[in-house]
């Protein structure tokens, strides 16, 4: 069972950010549901490293939109994603042993952090005069 469930007034009207946004979405499902499945966390760490190597490649591109757009909020938008990334590399370096409670809090960092960032802070952007692509 997934936690999250992308839902179309989520969307940034730009159809590549969206589906970043929905692998973002993955992602925190599949360490959920891991997590929830099983007592053999090994597969948390490959996640972890997934996610961090996925919010790298979508927060580039993410802020290159904004730039391209003018959008005057993207210097507390890039702090925002500097913070996000440092959590993430400090989950990864405290994860060792199956350890289920930073399991966990990837789970709800991540989870938060979609509710509070994806869904209010890129809702900001979100009104930028680009068309969506196909």
């Amino acid at each position: 069972m997934s936690l999250f469930v992308w839902k179309p007034e989520y969307s940034v009207n730009d159809a590549e950010l969206d589906r970043h946004h929905q692998e973002l979405f993955s992602v925190l499902n599949s360490v959920y549901e891991n997590v929830m499945s099983t007592t053999d966390l090994d597969c948390i760490l490959p996640k972890i490293d997934q996610l961090s190597e996925y919010t790298k490649y979508h927060f580039s591109a993410e802020e290159l939109y904004m730039s391209e757009a003018g959008f005057q909020g993207i210097d507390d938008h890039i702090a925002r994603h500097m913070e996000f990334t440092h959590t993430i590399e400090t989950l990864r370096a405290s994860y060792h042993d199956n350890d289920l409670e930073v399991a966990r809090e990837v789970i709800i960092v991540l989870g938060e952090w979609l509710l509070k960032h994806v869904l209010k802070e890129d809702m900001k952007y979100s009104g930028l005069s680009h068309d969506v692509q196909e």
